[in-house]
């Protein structure tokens, strides 16, 4: 019952602008807002300033990256309660600084931080991809999609050789569409030969592939002009254009999250996916046993973990990294210098790990004391390892 209460909201954001998708239980499928603000192109155009405060923080750019994001969430029909509220936010790359400071705004509207998520394009588009019809991604699967005046190709493949499948996305082909490559052909020209490049870039990008459906992202690509093109690249294919593959993708990933919805067993090898297992070896009642306590496949950016450790006369931390494609186990060890003068078995250790991004990890331990017998020293120790 408690989940039908729930409202999800994909918000995709970058500087080129933003959408928003949403779903609750009386909805079949996500549906797409439109709002006002939303440009020609189907985006809700950003401030400036706003898209400058998600990248650099600062006062007045926080600031306006929260009005943006509350006028955001403020327009999903039927006024939904701050504790109800799922939001996945994705963006073109995730680096911890844009998520701390996206996390920070939402924070302060009230959101519970258990109840966000951040994923880059990406995974929003895997997200999107496997939530389709099963025809549609029997194949591999193509995106398409112009930045800075260049055509960028990607194939999303799924590797079912293996259990859980694998889920790769790959860059195959890029063209340039620029005024450097228009030249000084006239409209009619120039028309034919961008066709043709475009041609060509399907050619490469489908090559040797079973590709079963496209995805051209955005109104850059028209039949009015890339007739040529159109006509192979729906040949015994699917194809499809739109604007909101992300932010739906986004509200998707929430609704596998909470089980509403489910996929097969895949494991999406993203670019901010953590790639080993993190763990250590723990006394428990007498007996050392291994301890996980960060799984591979997880967002870099959930990926965090915290225990409190008594220890037992050592005077170092050994975390234990594994990477989940097999492979030799490395023992990290942080060196506990400075350790305080202390009956053993007298001090108790809080251990933290996360990432500050998908390949280097961050180990911290700090003293907290034994109680009322020996207040904490404030002694923080710290090691950064890169995987």
């Amino acid at each position: 019952m408690e989940a039908e209460k729930n409202v999800l909201i994909g918000i995709q954001i970058s500087g080129e602008g933003a959408q928003v998708t949403w779903y609750d239980s009386s909805l079949e499928e996500p549906q797409t807002l439109s709002l006002p603000g939303e440009g020609e192109d189907g985006l809700i155009r950003v401030p400036a300033d706003a898209w400058k405060g998600a990248l650099r923080g600062g006062r007045f750019g926080m600031q306006s990256l929260g009005k943006f994001m509350t006028r955001l969430i403020g327009m999903v029909p039927g006024n939904p309660s701050v504790d109800s509220l799922r939001v996945s936010v994705t963006v073109p790359d995730l680096t911890q600084e844009l998520g701390d400071h996206i996390i920070a705004c939402l924070e302060e509207m009230g959101i519970e931080r258990r109840n966000l998520f951040l994923q880059d394009w990406r995974t929003s588009f895997y997200y999107y991809v496997v939530s389709m019809k099963r025809e549609l991604w029997n194949g591999d699967v193509a995106f398409i999609r112009l930045r800075n005046m260049q055509m960028h190709g990607s194939i999303l493949h799924i590797d079912r050789t293996v259990r859980p499948w694998v889920v790769t996305i790959q860059d195959i082909v890029s063209a340039d569409v620029s005024d450097r490559a228009r030249g000084k052909r006239n409209d009619e020209d120039w028309n034919k030969e961008r066709d043709r490049i475009f041609y060509e870039f399907l050619g490469k990008l489908f090559e040797r592939r079973n590709v079963s459906t496209s995805y051209l992202y955005g109104n850059y690509f028209d039949r009015s002009w890339a007739e040529r093109s159109f006509q192979y690249l729906t040949f015994r294919r699917h194809a499809f254009q739109g604007q909101n593959l992300f932010s739906k993708g986004a509200c998707y990933s929430l609704l596998i999250r909470m089980g509403i919805r489910h996929i097969p067993d895949m494991l999406f090898m993203g670019v901010d996916m953590v790639t080993h297992n993190i763990g250590m070896r723990l006394r428990v009642k007498g007996r050392e046993q291994y301890h996980l306590l960060i799984p591979a496949g997880v967002n870099w950016y959930e990926a965090h973990s915290r225990i409190e450790i008594i220890p037992d006369s050592e005077t170092s931390i050994t975390v234990l990294t594994t990477p989940m494609e097999g492979g030799e186990t490395v023992g990290r060890v942080l060196r506990l210098d400075h350790f305080p003068d202390r009956k053993n078995r007298a001090t108790r250790l809080r251990m933290t790990i996360y990432f500050s991004s998908a390949h280097r990890c961050e180990i911290e331990v700090e003293d907290l004391g034994f109680g009322g017998i020996h207040p904490s020293s404030g002694r923080v120790w710290k090691r950064q390892v890169i995987l």
